[in-house]
């Protein structure tokens, strides 16, 4: 009730909206008189995996595949290779991470630049999930290389940008670069929201072309206030800070993976209350991919010289498998190694990518049981199959313009075709091919 209450109050405050008060008022109190209309529509609960590879040789471009998580036949649960990223393999566009809020995905992507050059078409793809297509792009500017994607709440998401050392704030409604955050970071990569603050970790590296080699400078975490967008403090990190994430209370979790030479990684928690580091965790190996779980337990990949799936719990700061007791396999192959990156599926259910950047088709996602590490599926997903996300997509008419959510926005959409007549109406909630009132009222409901 008091969210409805609040959405019409916000409408008829509004300038825009004056000529409606009258009416959404009377809408409010239809709306605690008529029970829904509508009926449960089904739920799809997917897993949605970015194909990662570009191979212009083989005319392979990055694509979305997207996998029915209930669908009990692993062959036909899989929707292969349904969007692309780019028509030109040549321009080798890179899809370089996932994230998914409601029904819409949005993917950083770039043109990969020729030795020298500066990347190009750098930008954030918009998926809308239930109806799988591009609906719109938010464009970044050339030579960023965007990163990872950070939803600070409706109306404002930060990017990570590599090539030119910033943070960009979007817009989410009008899509595009409000703000521009410099200073403070040295090659940003990933990002995560905790307790009203960003953390960006800042792998600090250059290629030298000269020398042929990477040079390695001091990494740090820089820590951001989500309000202000100010840069509160840079924490220094041992080398080469990469994966960043947080356990959903008071947090955040950092691997490094040092020079992958005599350098090698570590695990670092960060307190957010001081945003000092209070453990640092240093691994014998450099360690591949991470995901936390609900139970606040890190599962991680080993090294390659010893493939295993170690496992560290934040709570208690102690290792549950460590690299002398790794879940050493888990697949339908004995001698097949660990790789690729790992998520956690809502259901608890770990999902493993596999890619195949060789090109052969040989990319898979696993999913695995974590209470006995027992493999419960294997599905054939398309090139670099390497990126998993998830979405659970619920059909709801309410929802207008579609983005998996019931707001405040549907009522305003909705309200701009009062009176419009025939089949097929965007804002036609129950289906009788005329917007009116009772369909701001079941939006209403919605909220």
């Amino acid at each position: 009730m008091n969210k409805v209450f609040f959405a019409w109050r916000h409408l008829l405050c509004s300038p825009c909206h004056k000529p409606l008060s009258l009416l959404l008022t009377g809408i409010l109190l239809l709306t605690l008189l008529v029970s829904p209309a509508l009926g449960q529509t089904e739920v799809q609960d997917l897993a949605v995996v970015i194909n990662a590879l570009t191979h212009p040789d083989l005319g392979i471009t990055a694509s979305l595949s997207l996998i029915n998580q209930v669908e009990p036949n692993e062959r036909r649960a899989v929707d292969n290779e349904i969007l692309r990223f780019g028509i030109d393999p040549i321009l080798r566009r890179r899809a370089i991470s996932l994230s998914i809020r409601g029904h819409l995905a949005y993917v950083p992507t770039f043109n990969l630049p020729v030795t020298g050059g500066t990347s190009s078409g750098d930008n954030i793809f918009i998926i809308n999930l239930e109806d799988r297509e591009f609906v719109g792009e938010i464009p970044i500017q050339a030579g960023t290389t965007p990163q990872q994607i950070a939803f600070v709440n409706d109306q404002k998401l930060y990017v990570t940008c590599a090539a030119t050392h910033e943070v960009h704030v979007v817009d989410i409604p009008n899509r595009n670069v409000t703000k521009i955050l410099t200073g403070s970071f040295n090659k940003p990569t990933g990002i995560t929201l905790l307790n009203g603050k960003a953390y960006v970790s800042n792998p600090a590296w250059e290629w030298d072309p000269a020398a042929g080699k990477v040079n390695y400078y001091d990494s740090t975490v820089t820590v951001i206030d989500t309000e202000t967008d100010f840069v509160l403090k840079s924490i220094p990190v041992p080398t080469n800070a990469s994966t960043i994430v947080n356990d959903g209370d008071s947090t955040v979790i950092l691997k490094t993976t040092g020079n992958y030479n005599d350098i090698l990684g570590h695990l670092i928690l960060i307190d957010t209350a001081t945003d000092e580091i209070v453990e640092t965790v240093k691994l014998d190996f450099t360690p591949g991919s991470i995901a936390l779980n609900s139970q606040k337990q890190l599962f991680m990949q080993g090294s390659w010289q010893n493939p295993g799936l170690l496992i560290y719990d934040v709570a208690a700061r102690d290792w549950i498998r460590d690299e002398d007791d790794p879940i050493a396999n888990f697949s339908d192959d004995a001698d097949a190694p660990i790789s690729g990156s790992l998520a956690f599926a809502p259901d608890g259910n770990l999902y493993i990518a596999k890619p195949d950047w060789g090109g052969s088709g040989q990319d898979f996602v696993r999913v695995m049981n974590v209470i006995d590490a027992s493999l419960l599926k294997t599905y054939h997903v398309g090139p670099g199959g390497s990126i998993v996300g998830f979405a659970q997509i619920i059909p709801r008419p309410e929802d207008v313009n579609n983005d998996g959510f019931v707001n405040e926005a549907d009522l305003v959409i909705a309200s701009r075709f009062l009176g419009d007549e025939g089949p097929g109406l965007v804002a036609d909630v129950n289906g009788d091919e005329v917007v009116n009132v009772l369909d701001l009222v079941l939006i209403g409901q919605g909220l």
